[in-house]
């Protein structure tokens, strides 16, 4: 990685840059993420396999999950802890790393009062009995004695992690862990001397870092993680997030800060991690204004850097020495070296579709819809040729159909990838018309270039028969043709419109009044909503659902419904609709009464597809061996498609 020479368009992200004392390859770096790879709180080679994948890939430096600091912060059953049994298996994360090439530091944290601790059975801490969430459990206020042990519980983390190999420690002051929950007076009612005023918020996170580095600043660099902005009304806003900057830069000796956004609340949180909707690097000028009040201090930041374009532009101004690339780096560790080999059109992107936290926020261990080899780097299920190169036909080129006649090829078959439409891309060829949906086409546009690097044929415009089976007769048939929208009667309204007719052309309806009547909970009632009320629709989204867009992650859902409040959508939940057209009535029997709407332009019904599985049907009847992926299975979401595909392509 070091013999090679950095291409010019890209002279400050992969440029060598030195931190804390370390020199480091260049300004890329993976931020603390979980992974929930745990088993009984400690490391896994699930673990070491996945960083040293990343840091084998180029990145200069990989910041692993936070150890949680005690047994009040066990929130995730996947997550890490800072017990002494973790020694062993964070060196080996430590050596892995820093093996191939990559610098390695770790977080420690205490969750706080949203660390509701369902497996240990322990309440949560917090400096003041304010709940997090209208669901979320009353923290227990913690003591003068509990915060001196939770501060020397910081202490001891910071020797573990340097006593197993690493070279930094991120203690987290943001994100509204418990730290910040003393900094922010949304979340600190304290009356005694760590609460009140601002300096009063700031005593205990400062005791913390002061123990820290007391404990190993002498051994290993030592930085802060903090919030630009917490994103909460009445809470920690940007002016005190510049003023805790510049009173770290000036008063601690640190190795870096590390800046990002938002806190553990609903909506707050769902913008830390920014999904495709709210653009490239939508926080970055809240980075750069804390960056600007540190003189002495490097600044690191996090804010949704998809490409090396997006940490370029980030890096132009000198401000910032480092930039985060954490979800393009799960979509594809290999990223830097790829880059550095002239071969950028080969890195699979990021669409910020939000899997992957959407796994961990349920406690499933992590993966990624781009990338469905995350946490199984260590297993090399690619390894190796089909021991018998065969003819495959893939049906369909969606994200499911794509996925299989790539993996089928790379393992040596012959492939051939037939599609009825003039163009690739399936169901997103729709959603990407959804307004800030427009990145799912850098799904199709990489495997479009992956089949071409392949040699798979591929045939557009071609529906697939059995005459053409019988003509091309392939080995195995994998049938990815996807499912098809029906369009049906709704009493009292007549035909209803789908969600593919409303992206077609939404400007159409702009002054009139929708409504949309989901079935489906997912991003494509979400999308079609927004897209409508965007182009300046009365919409009003119907569920019989309690809750609205259940089927869409839980940090994307919020974000969504927020932007749907702000362009003035009504959305109705625990809702049935009686239609006498043109007159729609929103019936609630929760909120009990009626709603009429008297003029209604357009009815939406958002439902789940149905299956397109008759080709297979056929192909069996003719002796064909057949394998079912995506919606051709079973209709449900992107991350399961191109999941299939590949399992379908490695069967082979």
């Amino acid at each position: 990685m070091t013999g090679r020479a950095v291409p010019g368009h890209r002279r400050r992200a992969l440029s060598p840059v030195r931190l804390a004392g370390l020199e480091l390859r260049n300004r890329v770096f993976v931020s603390a993420h979980t992974t929930n790879f745990a088993e009984d709180f400690l490391p896994t080679d699930r673990h070491v396999e996945y960083h040293r994948e990343r840091a084998r890939g180029g990145a200069a430096l990989i910041i692993t999950e936070p150890l949680r600091v005690h047994e009040t912060s066990l929130g995730r059953v996947g997550g890490l802890s800072s017990s002494p049994a973790a020694r062993g298996g964070l060196a080996r994360i430590a050596e892995a790393v820093r093996a191939e090439g990559a610098a390695v530091f770790t977080q420690i944290t205490h969750a706080g009062r949203h660390s509701e601790n369902h497996f240990r059975r322990r309440e949560s801490w917090g400096p003041s009995p304010r709940r997090w969430h209208l669901t979320g459990q009353v923290p227990h206020a913690m003591t003068r004695a509990e915060m001196r042990t939770v501060r020397d519980a910081y202490r001891a983390a910071a020797r573990l992690a340097a006593d197993a190999g690493f070279q930094g420690v991120e203690v987290h002051f943001g994100h509204g862990h418990l730290l910040h929950q003393f900094l922010s007076p949304a979340s600190n009612g304290r009356s005694d001397a760590y609460g009140g005023d601002e300096g009063a918020r700031t005593r205990f996170p400062l005791e913390v870092l002061d123990a820290v580095l007391d404990e190993v600043g002498a051994d290993v660099a030592v930085g802060v993680r903090l919030s630009a902005d917490e994103l909460v009304p009445g809470g920690q806003d940007l002016d005190q997030g510049v003023r805790l900057a510049a009173l770290l830069d000036t008063t601690r000796d640190l190795g870096f800060l590390n800046v990002s956004l938002a806190s553990y609340t609903a909506p707050s949180i769902g913008h830390h991690v920014a999904d495709m909707s709210e653009g490239r690097t939508p926080y970055l000028d809240q980075a750069l204004h804390v960056a600007r009040a540190c003189s002495r201090t490097p600044v690191l930041a996090a804010c949704r850097a998809v490409d090396l374009d997006d940490a370029e532009r980030a890096l132009a101004g000198g401000e910032l020495s480092m930039v985060a690339m954490t979800r393009a780096h799960i979509a594809d560790p290999l990223l830097v070296s790829k880059a550095l080999r002239g071969r950028e059109d080969e890195i699979r992107p990021c669409v910020s579709c939000n899997f992957c936290i959407g796994e961990i926020g349920a406690h499933r261990p992590l993966t990624c819809m781009m990338n469905p080899e995350v946490g199984r780097e260590g297993e090399r299920r690619t390894a190796g040729r089909a021991p018998r190169p065969l003819e495959v036909g893939v049906v369909g080129a969606g994200p499911a159909g794509m996925e299989a006649a790539a993996t089928a090829a790379e393992r040596g078959h012959r492939v051939t990838l037939w599609e009825r439409e003039e163009s690739a891309g399936g169901r997103t060829a729709v959603a990407r018309r959804g307004r800030g949906r427009a990145e799912l086409d850098l799904l199709r546009a990489y495997q479009e270039g992956r089949l071409e690097r392949l040699g798979v044929r591929v045939r557009t415009g071609t529906p697939v028969d059995p005459g053409l089976l019988e003509r091309e007769r392939p080995d195995v048939l994998v049938v990815a043709c996807g499912a098809e929208s029906e369009r049906p009667h709704v009493p009292g309204w007549g035909t209803a419109l789908t969600a593919e007719q409303a992206l077609e052309e939404p400007g159409r309806w702009a002054g009139e009044c929708v409504v949309v009547l989901d079935e489906e909970g997912s991003w494509a009632s979400g999308s079609v909503a927004e897209t409508l009320a965007g182009a300046g629709a009365d919409v009003h989204l119907v569920t019989p659902a309690a809750a609205p867009l259940w089927a869409v992650n839980d940090y994307s859902r919020m974000t969504m419904l927020e932007r749907l409040e702000r362009a003035g959508a009504a959305v109705w939940t625990s809702s049935a609709v009686e239609c006498l057209r043109p007159a729609v009535t929103v019936y609630a029997p929760r909120n009990p009464g009626r709603h009429t709407l008297p003029e209604v332009a357009a009815l939406f019904l958002v439902r789940p597809a149905r299956a397109r599985d008759g080709l297979a049907r056929g192909a069996r009847e003719h002796g064909v061996p057949v394998r079912l992926v995506g919606d051709a299975l079973a209709p449900r979401s992107l991350l399961q498609a191109v999941h299939e595909g590949r399992e379908a392509g490695l069967a082979l």
